[in-house]
């Protein structure tokens, strides 16, 4: 098994994809490539209570690989290989210049993947006739990290998040014990779980107290229900409990996409026309995703030869087009929502022009933010559907507010993402250090406005080791949602499986939190 305690290696460790975080103190970065070497680092630093910190693609925003404690850095990368399995077949391919392996049972709809394939890998190894549907929207980022999220993205408005299709996982427990778990294996009684590891030793644990919001998608603490599965308090664990090293995934039969993007002279015309299509869906239209852009979000793709400066909203959505019932059904609604203009995505070619068109935001917010040297500042929050125009108008008021700081109308805010699944996000754009500060501010009261309409602080990307300022201190991101009994609830469950406090640390809660756990 490959160490490396080279300055310039553990450099490569010590950041994510928001670069607010930075490592210390990192000893060596490890590189297994089994479920025993990372059992044998595991138990050692058990032993020795050295803090581990788990690396996956490195694509998070909320710090969660990232070896704030210092201690070890495990990075998964070279796990890209499922091991045979009965019944099912070997797919290898090669994708980005590495080669991966899944255990493929095509006839049953199921696949053993290894925990550093990247999703456009999975999704490159299943075509043309096989997809795993949640399709969470950074496609370079790991299966066990999306796993580890709960990841999300576009089309988990037809397909719901991650942990909707995670039907089995192979865990290295902290302790170095290894677990196998099967969906419907162990089920809570109440909400305290009891199983066996493979070495026989008896774990019980008991899932937190506090209520769920009632939200399409959240990714905010521990999963915690009466009666629930084991598999389920794992999958958004953010690494807390164990490190994934196989999950077992369904699939569906890889669906006929159509694309559209309709633009609109207000952003009232394309919420209302975003409500009919979230009501046809409901009603049996294959509707895969549906999306919305805000003025300032289009102003960032305003050199886009689709993009004209009277649009002030737009909608864009993916269909389940087989039938051509289906999309006269479509176009349909489209026509009676009456927008100045529609982007009717038909062949390939121009669907993969919709995809770049989807993909110049970010990249025109992230160029924009590298030429002021600052850091974007993005929401992540979600609300029930009877509470989202309140929320929208918050954003609103947000964005309001932090314009009167910034004083630049063409690049100040964006406001975009989910809206089938009443989950958008708002990118603050600061250019300097007192905009951060405002729209960190801003953050906060849009966070508390959230949570008072039974939403959710993070729809899809985490907390990790993310803090927030309220009443002049700065707090654990998850105790605006759940208060510190909350966090007390998720660091005795994670105790129960680590007594050592050696994983992740920092992850959910402050690793100082842990140490009033006996």
């Amino acid at each position: 098994m490959r160490r490396s305690s080279d300055p310039d290696v553990i450099a490569r460790y010590a950041a994510d994809e928001s670069n607010t975080f930075f490592a210390e103190n990192v000893e060596a970065i490890f590189f297994p490539q089994s479920e025993a070497d990372l059992a044998e680092i595991l138990r050692e630093a058990t032993a020795s209570g050295t803090p581990v910190t788990v690396s996956g693609g490195g694509t998070g925003l909320t710090g969660a690989r990232v070896a704030t404690e210092g201690g070890l850095v495990v990075t998964m990368e070279l796990m890209r290989h499922a091991e045979p399995r009965e019944g099912f077949e070997q797919v290898s391919s090669v994708h980005d210049g590495l080669d991966y392996t899944v255990m493929l049972d095509a006839a049953s709809g199921h696949a053993w993947c290894p925990p550093a394939i990247t999703l456009d890998a999975v999704e490159a190894l299943l075509a043309p006739h096989l997809l795993f549907p949640p399709a969470p929207t950074e496609r370079s980022a790991m299966i066990g990290g999306a796993v580890a999220e709960n990841a999300s993205g576009a089309r988990s408005f037809m397909h719901g998040p991650t942990r909707a299709w995670i039907e089995a996982l192979e865990i290295v427990l902290p302790t170095g014990d290894t677990l196998h778990v099967a969906r419907g294996d162990v089920l809570a009684d109440g909400r305290t779980l009891r199983f066996a590891s493979r070495e026989g030793t008896p774990y019980e644990v008991q899932a937190p107290g506090y209520a769920m919001p009632a939200t399409r998608k959240n990714a905010a603490g521990l999963y915690a229900a009466d009666g629930m599965d084991l598999i389920d308090l794992f999958v958004g664990s953010e690494g807390i409990l164990g490190v994934i090293t196989a999950v077992l995934v369904r699939l569906t039969p890889r669906p006929t996409l159509f694309s559209d993007t309709a633009f609109f002279a207000s952003e009232e015309e394309a919420i209302a026309c975003a409500d009919t299509l979230r009501e046809a869906a409901a009603n049996g239209l294959p509707l895969v995703s549906l999306e919305f852009y805000d003025p300032g979000a289009l102003r960032f793709m305003a050199d886009h030869p689709q993009v004209r400066p009277e649009h002030q909203a737009a909608i864009f959505t993916e269909l389940d087009a087989g039938d051509p019932a289906i999309v006269e059904r479509f176009a349909e609604i489209i026509i009676g929502c009456d927008p100045m203009d529609d982007w009717f995505a038909d062949s390939d070619r121009e669907r993969e022009a919709q995809r770049d068109f989807r993909h110049a935001l970010p990249e025109n917010v992230n160029t924009f933010l590298r030429q002021h040297g600052t850091d974007k500042l993005c929401t992540d929050y979600a609300v029930p559907a009877g509470q989202f125009p309140t929320m929208m108008q918050a954003y609103h008021d947000a964005c309001d507010a932090f314009l009167q700081v910034t004083g630049r109308p063409e690049a100040s805010a964006v406001l975009f993402g989910h809206i089938g699944d009443y989950h958008l996000h708002i990118d603050f754009l600061p250019a300097n250090a007192a905009e951060e500060d405002a729209s960190m501010e801003q953050y906060a009261i849009l966070a508390q406005h959230a949570i008072e309409l039974g939403g959710t602080i993070t729809a899809e990307h985490g907390v990790g080791k993310k803090t927030l300022p309220v009443g002049g201190r700065r707090i654990p991101y998850l105790e605006v949602m759940y208060g510190r009994e909350g966090l007390l609830e998720i660091a005795r469950a994670k105790v129960g499986l680590d007594p050592h406090r050696v994983l992740n640390r920092g992850n959910m809660m402050p690793a100082s939190l842990l140490d009033e756990i006996r």
